[in-house]
């Protein structure tokens, strides 16, 4: 499972650091594992930071089809 974490899984309306909603989510990640899920978490900035994003996010695909290919 891949997840792109914004601002709603550690913040809350007016932007201040939410430590409930940060707990649910890593209570998730948690559950989800237990069931046999593996979870790659990205934050929003890591998908729109430019150029070096793409090469980024190619190096982690790669390793991850490395990792399950054989």
């Amino acid at each position: 499972m891949i997840e792109c974490d914004g601002r709603q899984h550690y913040a809350d309306e007016a932007g201040r650091a939410d430590s409930g909603r940060y707990a649910e989510m890593v209570a998730e990640d948690r559950e989800l594992r237990l069931r046999g899920y593996e979870v790659y978490r990205f934050g929003g900035a890591e998908l729109t930071e430019g150029s070096a994003t793409d090469k980024e996010l190619a190096a982690f695909f790669d390793r991850l089809a490395e990792r399950y290919s054989g």
